[in-house]
């Protein structure tokens, strides 16, 4: 074979293989071509579309517009509109297939021509403008028999055949076409909220840079941060179920708009950018509110119960809580309350008491009570700008819990105060109350969970013995007593005349537990409180004898009554401050004391004879 023929047969194999990659494969097929051209609108794309007018006989045309991914009504009034609808109907419009097609001579030889097919006047009017131009289409309505209608394009001959539920794809009313969003605050630029009448509603301005609300009337308070953008985010999330007037609104009053029952008004700065006046529910719907809208200026029905809370005063709408702090920024907790006493954060996670006395904090209960302190909510507003606080009882205050953060530089003299409360007289079940002196005075119930001296944040742990330093330990009660020596691992002996011999498994175990005493809830101090728990002379008490330990023997508990908590009330006397200390002894601790280290009950003394 000649070389050069060969070449000639492989470039034509590649230039038939090129023009069948870039061009025949990019032709529609034949099937393909024939269903085009059957359709009504041949070619139409639909998001060429940019205007569309439709008019249902004689009424006023709705139009709609084309915006940024989204629909806007230009008449009957301005309101955006729904896209997902409006496409859906183009795309049908686009797809829809003719039946069949009725030349311009048939047409013309009808006697009535284009009213006998119902197109004079046409049941509907559609004009479509943009690519590939302005096309008008009138439609008749629903032929009795094949649930078919006829079609004119204007400017082209004949008539077109199309099935009925084209048209009737088309709404009954623009309403349903409707953007049923109430407000989209996304789009809103806003800084400042105005709910009114002021005589119960507010005002919040929100900082640009912490996006922390404020309200600034009727007074100067932080404001509910949580509780506003829940609200604000419910707006956003409320759908109009119903569109009850269009502008111009003639009968406010019907809708309680005349006046609002609420109006919220959003700004930027002193500009007003959108307001919504709340009326009263429609005594047949009454789960649902009318919403006067000023963008639109026309009213919509939207449920109730989302807007209910915007009507409360504006207490609910502050931030109640009596102490705000940041939990990790606390370096000190000062108090003034039985005793005036100060703890102090470490340099790790550690607490300790400062003032009156040095003594190791117990973290938990620390961070218990600033957890409580957290939460510490104001109920209400006794008087809402005071000038004199002594009638409150709070010019001094009764009690005060203040937190501290840590200095900043070393020429303090003192840290930063992050947050005050002060506690006055009592009113009925509350207590007057003022936060980080404010000019308010509120009513609080009584923190009865925080502390109100030094020794209820104190180490719970009362000391560390080990069970090899006991060399004893001696048991009293009733005047009786009953000594029971170690002499070494597990085994111990009842001294002379100290009763039978101890079971060494178990006091081993109750020697331990007691090495390692601590308590469960501090409750009271000082030696004058020991008789209200049931702890008197001749009392349950244990002591511990330990090796190189004092003569004195600071390892001393005694034990009382039942607390209601179902645990027994101890007591003992540390060595330094704050002294006698009561609390609740640990369950798993006193089991063992009664069972390893009580005394019995002694014997009756026998019956003499007469």
């Amino acid at each position: 074979m000649n070389w050069r023929t060969t070449q000639w047969l492989l470039g034509g194999a590649l230039a038939l293989a090129l023009f069948i990659l870039l061009f025949e494969r990019h032709t529609p097929s034949t099937t393909r071509r024939r269903a085009e051209a059957a359709r009504l609108l041949p070619g139409l794309d639909p998001r060429g579309i940019n205007r569309l007018e439709i008019r249902l006989g004689t009424n006023r045309p709705v139009i709609l517009e084309r915006g940024t991914n989204t629909w806007f009504f230009r008449a009957p009034l301005l309101y955006p509109a729904r896209a997902e609808p409006v496409d859906r109907f183009l795309q049908r419009l686009a797809e829809a297939p003719v039946r069949a097609h009725i030349p311009a001579g048939e047409v013309l030889r009808q006697t009535n021509a284009l009213a006998a097919y119902g197109l004079a006047p046409p049941a509907l009017s559609l004009r479509l403008d943009g690519a590939p131009g302005p096309l008008t289409l009138l439609w008749s309505r629903p032929a009795s028999v094949g649930a078919q209608v006829f079609v004119q394009i204007v400017g082209r001959d004949g008539l077109e055949v199309v099935d009925a539920a084209l048209p009737a794809a088309l709404p009954a009313s623009f309403d349903a076409w409707r953007d049923p969003t109430l407000v989209d605050l996304s789009r809103l630029a806003f800084d400042r909220l105005e709910v009114r009448p002021l005589t119960n509603g507010f005002e919040a301005v929100r900082d640009p840079a912490t996006r922390v609300w404020t309200l600034s009337k009727p007074l100067p308070l932080r404001a509910n941060q949580a509780l506003l953008e829940h609200l604000l985010q419910q707006l956003e999330l409320l759908r109009v179920v119903g569109f009850a007037a269009d502008p111009p609104v003639s009968d406010a009053e019907r809708f309680g708009l005349a006046p609002p029952q609420r109006e919220l008004i959003f700004a930027r700065g002193t500009n007003e950018v959108l307001s919504l006046r709340l009326g009263r529910p429609p005594a047949e719907q009454p789960d649902l509110l009318p919403v006067w809208l000023s963008t639109y200026s026309n009213v919509v029905l939207v449920p109730g119960a989302p807007l209910r809370p915007w009507f409360d005063g504006f207490t609910n709408f502050c931030d109640r809580r009596l102490l705000i702090f940041e939990l990790e920024q606390v370096r000190r907790l000062e108090v003034r309350a039985d005793e005036a006493f100060a703890v102090e954060r470490g340099p790790g996670e550690d607490w300790r008491i400062v003032e009156p006395y040095s003594a190791p904090a117990d973290r938990v209960l620390v961070l218990e009570a600033l957890s409580e302190m957290a939460g510490l909510e104001f109920l209400g507003f006794a008087r809402e700008v005071a000038t004199d606080f002594a009638p409150y009882g709070l010019d001094p205050p009764r009690r005060q819990y203040l937190l501290r953060g840590a200095r900043t530089s070393a020429a303090e003299t003192a840290a930063p105060v992050l947050a005050r409360v002060d506690y006055g007289l009592p009113a009925d079940h509350r207590f007057y109350a003022r936060r980080s002196l404010e000019n308010s005075v509120v009513l609080a119930l009584d923190p009865v969970r925080l502390p109100r001296a030094a020794f209820e944040l104190r180490d719970r742990r009362l000391w560390n013995v080990s069970t090899n330093d006991l060399t004893a330990i001696v048991v009293r009660a009733q005047g009786r007593e009953r000594k029971l020596v170690r002499l070494g691992p597990m085994q111990w002996a009842a001294a002379e005349s100290s009763g039978p011999p101890p079971n060494p498994v178990t006091l081993e175990e109750a020697a331990y537990r007691l090495g390692q005493l601590l308590a469960e809830r501090w409750t009271a101090q000082g030696a004058e409180a020991l008789p209200r728990y049931g702890i008197g002379p001749g009392a349950h008490e244990i002591v511990l004898e330990v090796r190189g330990a004092a003569p004195e023997p600071p390892y001393r508990v005694r034990f009382g009554r039942q607390a209601a908590s179902g645990r027994t009330y101890a007591a003992v006397t540390l060595p330094e401050p704050p002294g006698t200390v009561i609390f609740e002894c640990p369950a798993s601790i006193y089991a063992f004391v009664q069972s390893d280290l009580s005394l019995p009950e002694p014997a009756p003394a026998p019956a003499t004879s007469p």
